[in-house]
């Protein structure tokens, strides 16, 4: 209880990251056109994600002909913070809020073994390389306009691992051992490349996928319990069928910006790069082991926390449409 009222008293800190300076753009790579690749310079992780190399496509839906391209679009961010209506991205706004099931959070415990974590936690629609004006017109871009389709100080599910299971009712079954078995392989996967999509009920050296909610059984660092609370909200997202997979053939052959339904998610199509309280400027896949994120990273004015996440994406884009 005295961890939860010093919570209380902590102003909500944040900033709107710098579309120029704060957003790592080495993680967009690397790229492929017409099946070739498309590099500048810069090493990126990768996967093969079965959309092959042919370097013409067709797509039904507009009755066009494009080339395969695909890259690592920057469409979201994350921030995870200990306060309740709290917006550390959108420049420190509070939003003032009421009621008695409102929970702030705060990490508590004694040893490391035994510290557990509530956070909350926003996420935002932001895809950059639309608002800059980069590329135009071009199908494949997430062009929606800014927004906050999630805020989880109102999902009654987010403090809740009950309740959070009516959306995901299979997830009872992984839980304790069986979870804790998976872990191990998944984050060495990971620490080389990308998790084990398979194991879809761990998230690597962050932890336990399940239950969807706020709630972190073990909690090491900060940087492990917003690690694993943005693998969560996007599995959550995929779960209720308002996100979407945008890699693979099926993505490929949809010719849209956002591809196909995906309830389970693929969690190899997902990277984070911490755009606050600075920027990391890394690339970090899902499960991967956080010793270099975590580097200067728990300062004691550290208690919120801003990401930046790209989505792998493999699309038609078209050379010309009838």
């Amino acid at each position: 209880m005295t961890g939860l009222t010093q919570v209380q008293a902590q102003t909500c800190t944040g900033a709107f990251p710098n579309p120029l300076t704060d957003i790592c753009y080495d993680c967009m790579f690397p790229m492929t056109l017409g099946g070739g690749l498309i590099n500048l310079g810069v090493q990126g992780d990768d996967y093969d994600t079965g959309a092959g190399t042919n370097p013409i496509c067709a797509c039904a839906n507009n009755l066009s002909v494009g080339t395969p391209v695909s890259f690592w679009e920057p469409r979201y961010m994350v921030d995870v913070t200990n306060i309740a209506g709290c917006m550390p991205l959108m420049g420190a706004v509070q939003i003032s809020l009421s009621g008695s099931d409102l929970q702030n959070g705060a990490i508590s415990g004694g040893d490391i073994s035994a510290k557990t974590a509530f956070m909350q936690l926003n996420e935002y629609i932001n895809p950059v390389m639309t608002a800059l004006g980069i590329i135009s017109a071009s199908p494949c871009l997430d062009n929606r306009s800014f927004d906050i389709p999630f805020m989880s100080w109102a999902d009654p599910t987010w403090n809740d691992d009950t309740l959070a299971l009516i959306l995901t009712p299979y997830a009872f079954a992984f839980s304790g051992m069986t979870s804790i078995a998976a872990e191990i392989p998944d984050s060495i996967q990971a620490t080389v490349g990308f998790p084990n999509q398979y194991l879809f009920w761990v998230a690597g050296a962050w932890g336990e996928m399940y239950p969807l909610t706020g709630n972190v059984n073990v909690a090491n660092t900060p940087e492990q319990v917003s690690h694993l609370l943005i693998a969560r909200i996007l599995a959550k997202l995929h779960a209720a069928g308002t996100q979407q997979s945008s890699a693979g053939q099926g993505a490929l052959q949809a010719c849209n910006a956002f591809g196909v339904p995906e309830l389970i998610m693929d969690k190899r199509q997902y990277k984070t790069n911490r755009v606050f309280p600075f920027s990391d400027g890394m690339c970090t896949p899902i499960g991967r082991p956080l010793f270099l994120q975590e580097a200067g990273a728990a300062r004691p004015t550290d208690k919120d926390y801003g990401y930046f996440v790209f989505q792998r994406k493999d699309c038609c884009q078209p050379f010309a449409t009838p």
